[in-house]
């Protein structure tokens, strides 16, 4: 694995240390540092079956204790896995930068990393892997990461079989995440491990760019976003993370980005 030059993180927190409303993104190769697989690429987790089979309504139609095998099978595997030190950092980061500056994160993964790292308030713009809910949208949902065991039962409410909370493809995602993000209304993203692939929130790097505001990029790949952004580090999540944030919470680096500004 490459390892991002200092001049390329340094740059970085210099874009980024002008930001008061500081989004993060994040997604599957983030977590991948961790040890949760990716839906793809090499030995990515979906390579041997295909994704309708495993997470979609169609699929959970047609075999759902296949799908629920597998879910339960995913949650020991993301249980099993502990934060890396960039996801811990990214907790620093947060607790440090809250007054004047903030920081929003979000996050397409499924999993609880940020989560257990200490991040607070973590969006989940395409569901829990730990959630269970109603399949027939009664408005029912749990939190089921003690022992699976609302994934046995109906839903309490309405009776229907219940399903994971995790958003599937051929579903819309929820808005409730999309609002926050447009709410906290950033003037700047970091988007860690995203393969920009997936809309709507794809978009949403281009479209910060598009207003002149500052993007950095920390993934191992090229992405369609690499070649818009100020600064794409060719890079993992843990091995640049720890020196980035270190760099933004550095009062030296932060006083002298204020005085060129």
């Amino acid at each position: 694995m490459q390892i991002a030059a200092r001049s390329e993180v340094v740059e970085a927190a210099a874009q980024l240390a002008r930001c008061q409303r500081l989004l993060v993104l994040t997604g599957a190769g983030s977590s991948a540092d961790a040890g949760v697989p990716t839906f793809r690429g090499e030995g990515g987790l979906w390579n041997d079956r295909r994704v309708e089979e495993l997470a979609s309504p169609e699929g959970f139609a047609n075999d759902r204790d296949g799908v629920w095998t597998w879910y339960r099978e995913r949650r020991l595997q993301v249980a099993s896995c502990q934060p890396h030190p960039g996801q811990r950092a990214l907790a620093l980061l947060q607790r440090h930068l809250t007054q004047p500056n903030q920081v929003l994160m979000a996050t397409t993964n499924e999993d609880d990393l940020l989560d257990r790292a200490g991040v607070k308030g973590v969006v989940h713009l395409h569901g829990s892997l730990f959630d269970t809910q109603c399949s027939a949208e009664c408005g029912w949902i749990a939190r089921d990461d003690a022992d699976n065991a609302l994934s046995f039962l109906p839903c309490p409410e309405c009776g229907a079989p219940s399903r994971p909370g995790s958003v599937w493809y051929g579903e819309t995602v929820p808005r409730s995440g999309l609002s926050k993000i447009a709410a906290f209304d950033p003037d700047g993203c970091l988007v860690v491990g995203l393969s920009c692939l997936v809309q709507p929130v794809a978009g949403i790097p281009p479209e910060l760019v598009n207003h002149g505001c500052p993007v950095v990029e920390i993934n191992p790949s090229e992405t369609p976003i690499s070649p818009v952004v100020l600064t794409s580090i060719r890079s993992t999540a843990k091995h640049v993370l720890p020196i980035l944030v270190d760099l933004l919470t550095s009062h030296t680096v932060r006083d002298q980005t204020r005085r060129l500004t």
